[in-house]
């Protein structure tokens, strides 16, 4: 196991989780040397913009050379917001994990229902409703989306997803124009976080310069 001592990875959780999700690729990237920093915030109770603020405070406290982000769901669109409104000067890469990065429309017709409108809270404002900053940094970024599975769009919101989707996400609403790499795994919205396959792909590219 080789020591980055000054080369870390943020982990950004999603909707309604609170980041032990994130455990085993937390797990494998601390087997890879790499410290490792989890970001809680309310994705609720705040919009994805004030906990961009929160997550830039967070950044900010963090003695290192490299910063590397690993964000899954709504994580992503936080970390969207980070970089449209700050300058992070360490370098890092970035990774996005089943972000609708263009909208959600199981988000958008749940939101119709008060109860579920509830459930989602401020996520929807500048953020699963697809209004969130187009991401325009610089640095590298790899998408990985899932496009199978069962998930909360599939149980409430079936008539809005399309084939193919991880169950919760619709693949084309994870696409990014400028990405540096895109990868299309066969699991649900959550099976991601568990994945060989996706954990290979996040390591192979944080460790791209």
């Amino acid at each position: 196991m080789r020591t980055k001592r000054k080369e870390v990875v943020v982990l950004i959780h999603g909707l309604w989780m609170k980041g032990p999700e994130l455990s085993y690729i937390r797990y494998k990237l601390w087997r890879q040397g790499y410290k490792t920093y989890q970001f809680h915030y309310p994705s609720v109770f705040k919009s994805p913009e004030e906990n961009a603020d929160e997550l830039y405070k967070f950044v900010c406290k963090i003695d290192a050379d490299v910063i590397h982000f690993v964000a899954h769901s709504l994580g992503g669109i936080v970390v969207s917001h980070l970089f449209h409104k700050y300058e992070i000067n360490q370098r890092g890469n970035v990774v996005f994990i089943g972000t609708p990065l263009n909208g959600s429309a199981a988000a958008a017709c749940l939101n119709k229902k008060k109860l579920m409108r509830k459930l989602l809270g401020k996520s929807v404002i500048k953020g699963l409703l697809g209004d969130a900053p187009k991401w325009s940094d610089k640095r590298k970024i790899c998408i990985v989306a899932g496009s199978s599975g069962i998930g909360a769009g599939i149980i409430f919101a079936s008539r809005v997803m399309n084939k193919p989707n991880d169950g919760t996400v619709n693949l084309h609403e994870t696409h990014l124009e400028n990405a540096d790499e895109f990868h299309e795994i066969p699991r649900s919205h959550f099976l991601l976080l568990v994945s060989s396959k996706v954990v290979d792909i996040i390591i192979q590219f944080l460790g791209k310069k």
